[in-house]
């Protein structure tokens, strides 16, 4: 979790969390949180390896820790430290002072060392087991001796966590016996000569003094003389402001909704429902012409009822059946126009206002815009929710203007809503009797492989279960397993790891051919035939405009964009995609359209010499790269210059380009340093991105799309290397999205007037159907405008095909 600067906030998101569920279930009637000082504490003074063995806090955690303290005093809760002692020590006296004073004690903790604390007055309560209560009884079922015996039982068998050294050759077991029989430390170094076991005699015998001060460091002191006012620490209600502040800067938008809402907030709310057209002209005659407009849909008994808002606070609503002329702000356009028709005034969405500043899929649906910046939940009313989008409309808009982002929304994200509307309602024919046949054939090929599965185990079992496949894999066959767990602690059996594999034994890649025939079969060749609209005999997929934080557009209820082309099976699904009878499918695709862009961005001369010269680029990069002529180069050195070339625009690491080509890591990273010294533009490129996206937080696409990407800062390598290969991406496939999404409102512009129509984006792929007279016509102008929608340093190229589905078209 981070805040859009960068920011980590996980740990204090997670404490205050705790604090909170502690505060509603337990209700105490006094609450303290307790610190560690700063400086040494008496056990470093007497062995001077306390805690050595223990790892760097990490810095993430460190930089929250400030904003935990902030986070207690926001809840009213005090804090309790005490110099030269540890916080258990502090916890510890509390402990017995409280009990003295006749209340009852919790102490919530995960470490085990506090159980010497319990007894009849004074339990724990341990968070990370799920509140689990740790009475005496429970104490001694843990830990194998009373509470009273725990400082014994660790210095005996020692603590690593603590570097306490403990009795040399005693373990847990030996100390707990020694215990159970002798009572204490003491008492078993006194009677060590009764001991039977060597080792064990041995070790009380010549370690006594270690195991003497190992007590002494595992001890909780009870007199620490820090003061305590016991009604000092009464439970108070939280500062509702200070907490509400401190939401907003560590952006918890959930945890802001269920505040109080501010005294800023409007407290009265003019609702009224409407019960005719007459009332709400009537309404709507006594605002502004030019005010603009919030409509929201929402259903009651069964009938559509729109809310209407023109300023927070005052909202109507009616049963209506049609958008009125003058709405003018909603959220989701398309989906507005795809239910009740067109209507022209509609030009703003808080949706994709909310999506342009944040580039976040995830917090673009009316719910979550609300909790970020209006710190409300959604009312399900329909005039509720158009007080909602005015609302918003009110705070985006001008971000959005400030920020610079107006004319993307005008020029691309807008005029591209009706675009795609269009295509929903059109839909794709695709052929059931077809996907029928290959589901017939998907299922005998599954039935082959799992027999084979089965006779390699030796056992039939689900193969796709996880669990049992591990068990199969890496217990049964007793296969190299990974040294990552999967979910929920279990060996992993994820697509690389079985790709790993593969190479050496039989089972694991035909494990990932059952994988990918049941995802094609249940996902396409079964779940297609029953998406089909009865009334159209098309499927139509949900394009969305906020699905990818690089401005890609994604697909849903279907998703068409995820068909694999690689493979044979994959490739026949498309074969079922087919055009009005008597027509043709046109697919248009740009060709290396972010390899193009970043010789456009890069100005590596010998990259945009490739381009302009029409040369095959991934040929020229083998020979740049092994040094000799283009000729010469084969088809797997060229395979090979193509991985890297496309890896680089993804940020490829050795490690990545070794497991995808399988050779030598040393090999990989070989290959990729002989690459950034044949293009030493990309390079520059790639560092100077980073560079700029580091100084900024964001990322731009030619258009200026932003994408904020706070990892860039983190001190955690993966998370900054991670960030640091979308920040070089993402320029290129955003500017990519945006020049196709360009294209595709051009091209619809001219459609108009023809029986040509649009059907599909795929990423860099359009996909049309037309009737035999137009698709020639059709055919060159797709290839021209989509080729001429940005002038770059190099050329645009545009592959278009045609036949009578879409896997020959292509």
């Amino acid at each position: 979790m981070r805040t859009g600067a960068g920011f980590s906030t996980e740990a204090v998101y997670i404490f205050h969390n705790m604090v909170r569920k502690l505060r509603t279930q337990h209700q105490p009637d006094y609450l303290t949180a307790v610190f560690e000082s700063q400086g040494p504490t008496f056990r470093d003074e007497v062995f001077e390896a306390y805690k050595a063995t223990r790892t760097e806090t990490p810095p993430d955690l460190l930089e929250q820790i400030p904003w935990i303290r902030k986070t207690l005093e926001a809840m009213r809760i005090p804090v309790l430290e005490y110099p030269n002692f540890e916080a258990d020590d502090v916890i510890g006296t509390l402990a017995r002072r409280a009990v003295q004073q006749g209340v009852d004690v919790v102490i919530v903790s995960s470490d085990k060392d506090m159980l010497q604390l319990v007894n009849d007055r004074v339990c724990m309560i341990n968070p990370m087991k799920d509140d689990l209560c740790y009475d005496a009884a429970e104490t001694e079922k843990y830990m194998g001796v009373r509470p009273d015996q725990v400082a014994d039982l660790l210095a005996l068998k020692g603590d690593s966590v603590d570097n306490i050294p403990g009795a040399p050759g005693i373990g847990d077991k030996g100390a707990r016996d020694l215990i159970a029989r002798f009572g204490s430390v003491e008492n078993a170094i006194e009677h060590a000569g009764e001991v039977e076991r060597k080792t064990y005699r041995e070790s009380l015998q010549n370690h006594r003094d270690q195991i003497l001060l190992s007590k002494r460091l595992a001890t909780i002191h009870t007199d620490v003389p820090v003061e305590m006012d016991l009604e000092a620490l009464a439970l108070r209600d939280p500062d509702v402001e200070s907490l509400r502040e401190l939401y907003r800067t560590l952006e918890f938008s959930s945890l802001l909704r269920d505040l109080a809402p501010a005294p800023a907030a409007p407290q009265h709310r003019d609702y009224q429902q409407l019960r005719s057209e007459a009332e709400l002209d009537a309404w709507l005659n006594t605002i502004p012409p030019d005010a603009p407009l919030a409509v929201a849909v929402g259903e009651m008994m069964e009938q559509t009822v729109l809310g209407f808002s023109v300023q927070p606070g005052v909202a109507r609503s009616l049963t209506l059946a049609e958008i009125p002329a003058r709405a003018s702000i909603g959220h989701d356009l398309k989906a507005l126009v795809r239910r009740f028709g067109d209507t022209p005034g509609l030009c703003h969405d808080v949706m994709l206002y909310g999506f342009l500043l944040s580039a976040d899929p995830g917090s673009a649906d009316l719910g979550r815009l609300s909790e970020k910046y209006l710190e409300r939940a959604v009312d399900p009313d329909p005039a509720a929710q158009a007080d909602t989008i005015v609302s918003l409309y009110q705070t985006l808009r001008p971000q959005v203007e400030s920020q610079k982002l107006a004319e993307i929304y005008d020029t691309i994200d807008l005029p591209l809503t009706r675009v795609l509307a269009r295509m929903e309602d059109i839909g794709v024919r695709v052929d059931p009797v077809q996907l029928r046949h290959m589901s017939g054939r998907m299922e005998a090929e599954i039935a082959r492989l799992s027999a084979e599965i089965f006779e390699l185990a030796g056992k039939s079992f689900n193969i796709n279960s996880p669990q049992q496949l591990g068990k199969v894999l890496f217990e049964d066959l007793s296969l190299p397993a990974p040294t990552k767990m999967g979910k929920g602690k279990v060996i992993s059996t994820a697509v690389g790891v079985l790709e790993d594999l593969a190479d050496e034994y039989e089972i694991a890649g035909k494990v990932l051919e059952h994988r990918q025939l049941s995802k094609l079969k249940g996902t396409y060749a079964d779940a297609l035939p029953v998406l089909i609209d009865p009334a159209t005999g098309r499927v139509h997929t949900t394009f969305n405009q906020a699905g990818a934080a690089t401005g890609r557009l994604s697909s849903s209820n279907p998703n068409l964009q995820n068909i694999p082309i690689r493979t044979e099976l994959g490739r026949e699904i498309r074969a079922a995609f087919v055009p009005e009878p008597g027509w043709k499918l046109i697919v248009a695709d740009y060709s290396q359209i972010e390899l193009r862009l970043l010789a456009h961005m890069s100005h590596d001369p010998v990259l945009m010499e490739a381009f302009r010269n029409g040369e095959d680029i991934h040929t020229r990069t083998a020979a740049e790269v092994l040094g000799i002529p283009p000729l010469m180069i084969t088809r797997e050195q060229r395979n090979n210059a193509k991985a890297v070339n496309f890896g680089i625009v993804y940020g490829q690491t050795p490690f990545g380009l070794s497991r995808q080509l399988g050779i030598e890591r040393k090999q990989a990273e070989l290959y990729i340093r002989a690459y950034f010294e044949r293009y030493a533009g990309v390079r520059r490129f790639i560092d100077n991105t980073i560079a700029e996206v580091r100084r900024t937080g964001m990322s731009v696409t030619l258009f200026g799309r932003r994408r904020p990407i706070p990892d860039m800062s983190s001190r955690n390598p993966a998370a900054r290397n991670f960030a640091e290969r979308i920040a070089v991406n993402t320029p290129l496939q955003g500017t990519a999205a945006d020049m196709i999404k360009l294209a595709m409102i051009r091209i619809a512009e001219k459609l108009r007037g023809r029986e040509a129509r649009m059907l599909l984006q795929v990423h860099d792929e359009l996909v049309f159907e037309a009737p035999p007279g137009e698709v020639d016509e059709v055919r060159a102008m797709v290839k021209t405008e989509m080729e001429s929608v940005r002038k770059l340093d190099v050329p645009l190229l545009v592959d278009v095909g045609v036949g009578d589905n879409w896997r020959d078209a292509k």
